[in-house]
């Protein structure tokens, strides 16, 4: 629903949300068929000295007939859709190299934390986004 006020906001950034229409996804997506950019190799050095293991104590454990533990929701329902009955907003950002976005899809370099940030500075009134590259539709 369209709101005049401002909202409090909970924003996953993850490239993995497309859905499940895998045709449509790979649509989505930058193309990925091209030339690779040459760098040159550099030798790494590491610390050739291993840590030293300590002995354990070993006892016997019980047998159990069932896990204790899950590793599911289960009856639970996700960390957004706990703040969504709370008033926040929920958005999911993907960043770049994903739609019509510019750039490569990384993990964590600085192209991907700057996208990121860019939407929360959008969120904060702090800068303009647009629906395309040409910035014909400012998005408010």
């Amino acid at each position: 629903p369209k709101s005049t006020e401002k909202l409090p906001v909970v924003m996953t950034a993850s490239p993995y949300h497309l859905g499940i229409n895998e045709k449509a996804n790979d649509l989505a997506l930058h193309e990925m068929n091209v030339d690779l950019e040459k760098k040159d190799s550099h030798k790494i050095h590491v610390q050739g000295k291993l840590p030293q293991k300590r002995p354990s104590e070993t006892k016997e454990l019980p047998i159990v007939d069932k896990a204790p533990y899950r590793f599911t929701h289960g009856w639970t329902y996700s960390l957004n859709d706990y703040f969504l009955t709370r008033g926040f907003a929920s958005i999911y950002v993907a960043g770049v190299g994903t739609r019509g976005s510019n750039g490569f899809q990384t993990s964590g370099d600085y192209q991907q934390i700057y996208s990121m940030t860019a939407v929360i500075d959008w969120l904060n009134g702090r800068t303009r986004a647009y629906t395309s590259h040409k910035k014909t539709h400012e998005i408010k």
